[in-house]
């Protein structure tokens, strides 16, 4: 079995356990930092301290067991959760709770609790984990789980690594046929604030039998665009607006069949086209491809709606941003949400540190989240996910600006027994 090995400055590539125990201790020995990874490598431009190395687990990519009486699977924590769900379906199996994105890994997701569209039926991807091998600090390894070393099993669930290095986990799958369950999308639009957070509060709590549901909201700055004739720019308006989308099964025919191919590939186009545009020019073909996001398909397979924003939403968020993410329990949603948007739309209506300011939400049902309410001596209760990206003009945003903007998010969560979603952060 060989020791792990520097692939890059600072990279290291460990195959198993072992590999990983004897990285922790050479880099304790060594007193050089640890940076975790669940599968890609460090995205181009990363500055990393000083002697700062950085473990990536892509090559820790099992998957080890399957047990179909149990409806369990045992992982590497380096497996992509795509992956693990296609290995499920050949057995007729499938994970409750899958992030957007393909290449999303098993220890990845643990680490930061991991939400989705199906979270107000099945809670955070933490709450299907039944337990897990870590390698702590000290280069030791563990196990825990629900039933055994429980109090440690949920310090390092949700904890970025900090705790210890996630290497493998078990994980609760369900009965379903994700490629041939079809969904239909409930779908409605908004052009006022007001009448999209009513109507999303009413569906977060009271989501009666959607199998996923998302509600986006997008608020832009004043649009400047320059005189045809003449010096100067033109002034355009806000746009505002919104769509709370709810899905429910349905029976696929002929003619759903072919929508949904047509709308998936030019959904797919539309990705790739604002994958490869960049600068100023490229903008509008990326601004469609958020938009198109916005406006959910009207039929889908629960395959393709779980992955709906992958060659979308990754296309067109190019460019600095700032992400928040806030728990917000039921009883406190609607006013968190209106605080949020009012602190973000302040500073840019101040400063202009801010271009697009687009939210995303939907309910979270979670043993975990309200294990961590009281933890917190919070109120026990179920929760609406509030996540905000602002995207961000060039040096627009100082440091003394972004510490007023966090302090203003942390007195929105203490006042409101509300927890901050740290993976969006």
């Amino acid at each position: 079995m060989s020791t792990p090995h520097i692939v890059s400055p600072a990279e290291y590539l460990p195959r198993d356990t072992a590999d990983v125990v004897r990285t922790v201790r050479n880099s304790r020995n060594h007193a050089r930092p640890l940076t975790v990874h669940g599968g890609d490598p460090a995205t181009e431009g990363l500055t990393l301290p000083d002697q700062q190395a950085v473990v990536s687990l892509r090559r820790m990519n099992a998957i080890v067991d399957l047990n179909l009486g149990r409806r369990t699977v045992r992982v590497q924590a380096g497996a992509r959760l795509s992956d693990i769900d296609r290995r499920l379906a050949a057995h007729g199996l499938g994970l409750p709770v899958v992030g957007d994105h393909r290449d999303i890994t098993a220890g990845g997701f643990a680490s930061v609790g991991g939400v989705s569209t199906a979270s107000h039926r099945y809670g955070l991807f933490i709450d299907r984990i039944v337990d897990l091998e870590y390698v702590d600090t000290d280069g030791r390894i563990g196990t825990c789980g629900r039933t055994h070393h429980t109090e440690r099993f949920h310090r390092i669930l949700g904890a970025g690594g900090r705790a210890g290095i996630i290497t493998a986990l078990t994980l609760d799958a369900v009965e379903v046929d994700k490629d041939n369950t079809w969904l239909s999308a409930d779908s409605h639009r908004f052009l006022d604030f007001d009448s999209f957070l009513d109507y999303a509060y009413s569906e977060v709590a009271t989501p009666r039998d959607a199998v996923l549901q998302v509600g986006r909201w997008v608020d832009t700055a004043p649009l400047k665009v320059t005189r045809p004739v003449g010096a100067g720019q033109v002034q355009l308006g806000t746009v505002r607006f919104g769509q709370w989308s709810s899905l429910y099964p349905t029976a696929p025919t002929r003619s759903l069949r072919a929508r949904r191919e047509v709308g998936s590939r030019a959904r797919k186009s539309l990705g790739a086209i604002a994958s490869a545009s960049s600068g100023k020019a490229g903008m509008p073909v990326r601004n469609a491809a958020a938009g198109a996001v916005m406006f959910t398909p009207k039929v889908l397979t629960l395959r393709d709606a779980e992955y709906l924003a992958d060659t979308v939403i990754s296309s067109s968020e190019r460019g600095p941003a700032y992400r928040v993410g806030v728990f917000a329990p039921l009883s406190n949603y609607t006013s968190v949400f209106y605080r949020l948007h009012d602190l973000f739309s302040g500073h840019r209506e101040r400063t202009g540190c801010f271009t697009v300011i687009s939210a995303m939400t939907y309910g979270v049902r979670s043993d975990y989240l309200r294990a961590e309410s009281a933890a917190h001596s919070l109120p026990s209760a179920d929760h609406g996910l509030i996540t905000f990206t602002c995207r961000l003009r060039p040096h627009s945003l100082p440091s003394e600006q972004l510490r007023d903007i966090v302090t203003g998010i942390d007195e929105i969560c203490r006042s409101e027994n509300s927890i901050r979603y740290e993976s969006v952060d």
